[in-house]
Formats: C-alpha cells, structure tokens, sequence
C-alpha cells in the first residue's frame, strides 16, 4: 500500500489521509555551485498539513484502478492505513516512509515529516561553463541605425585613407616667403629702390 500511496503522491503532488493531513511533494530548485562550475540538480522532499485530511475522490479513482477495488473498499483501505500509520506513531514515536521520510509528533501534538531526500538521486550534476562564441554575428544600435556585429568589425578593420599633405607644404612654403619678404624690407626698408638692382654697371 506505502509505494501505491507513493506513486499517487509523486504524480498528483499531493496525499491528503484522515487523521494525519495532507502530504505534498515539494521542489527545491537546482542551485549554481559556481566554485565547482556547475549546477546542482533540484531536490524533491515532502512536508505535511494537519489542516486538510479528507481524501480526494481521485485518489479512491486510483486505488480502484490499482486493485480493481469498489470505492467503499478504497476508503476502508486508505481508513485503515491512516489509523494504523496513527497507532505506530503513538506506540513508538516515529515511523519511517521510504522515499518519504520520518512520521512523528511535534510539541503540539500533530505530526509533522522529517523529509529524506526523494524520488530524483539519478539526477547528476550538470557542467555549467560560459560560452564565449568569438565569431556570432549579432545586431548593434549604431545610432538611429542598427547594424551587425560583422558589419561594425568590417567597418572598423578598414585602413584609414592616406592624408594628402600637399595643401601643408603648400601652407608652410607660403608663410615662409612672407617671412623672407617681411625680412628683406626690414633689412634694405621700403622704398623703391630696395626692390631694385643696386650694382652699378660701368661703361668703357
């Protein structure tokens, strides 16, 4: 009867029995263990509720698929289960449910899971490594304009036109001959005759 209980609770993450309460199938989710580089599988375990202990009618459904039982039958079933489960806890203290965990009372007086690790132990680990892909192409906002990664690379491996430095030798070489005139001004000054050829030209 424990693994028919079992299965139903695994698959309809709830088991709700009279006088106990209703056992449901939690989930802790997988956790990143970055120290190792990989991510740990969930953990499933089970807690109970004293609030809620009337049996659903899909569980009687599934007893009398299980055992070809009449639903009057089901319920004396899961009635005596429950009242045993009961007793076992009175008269010992604690019973243990494979795959389910420790049944006992706490100080109040309902009963309460230590929950065992359950149902997923086949689960291993999975290798958690960053994937760098050197060569996606991905789209880029280049302004108003959106472009592909590719396109940006390309744009940017170009070579930059030669400069045409003529325009500067033409600037320098200009600034450099009102230099030289401004010098000889100041050195023959301003008049005419400056400009002029000073020698003297003898005749025979």
């Amino acid at each position: 009867m424990q693994n028919t209980l079992y299965e139903f609770l695994v698959i309809n993450k709830k088991l709700s029995l009279p006088g106990i309460g209703t056992i449901f199938l939690m989930q802790k989710p997988s956790q990143l263990d970055f120290t190792n580089r990989q991510f740990n599988p969930p953990l499933f375990y089970f807690t109970i509720e004293s609030k809620d202990d009337n049996p659903s009618k899909k569980l009687f459904d599934w007893l009398y698929s299980s055992y070809g039982i009449a639903e009057w039958d089901a319920v004396k079933t899961i009635n005596d289960f429950s009242f045993s489960l009961r007793n076992k806890i009175s008269e010992t203290g604690e019973v243990s449910w494979e795959k389910v965990g420790v049944f006992r009372r706490n100080e109040a007086g309902n009963i309460k899971i230590d929950p065992c690790a359950t149902g997923k132990q086949n689960l291993q680990p999975v290798h958690a490594e960053k994937v760098i892909r050197e060569k996606f192409d991905h789209v880029l906002l280049v302004g108003e304009r959106e472009k592909s990664s590719g396109e940006m690379k390309e744009y940017f491996a170009e070579e930059l036109p030669a400069k045409n430095y003529a325009w500067i030798i033409a600037v320098v070489l200009t600034i450099l001959a009102v230099m030289f005139i401004g010098w000889y001004f100041s050195e023959k000054g301003f008049n005419p005759s400056s400009a002029g050829n000073t020698s003297v030209i003898k005749s025979n």
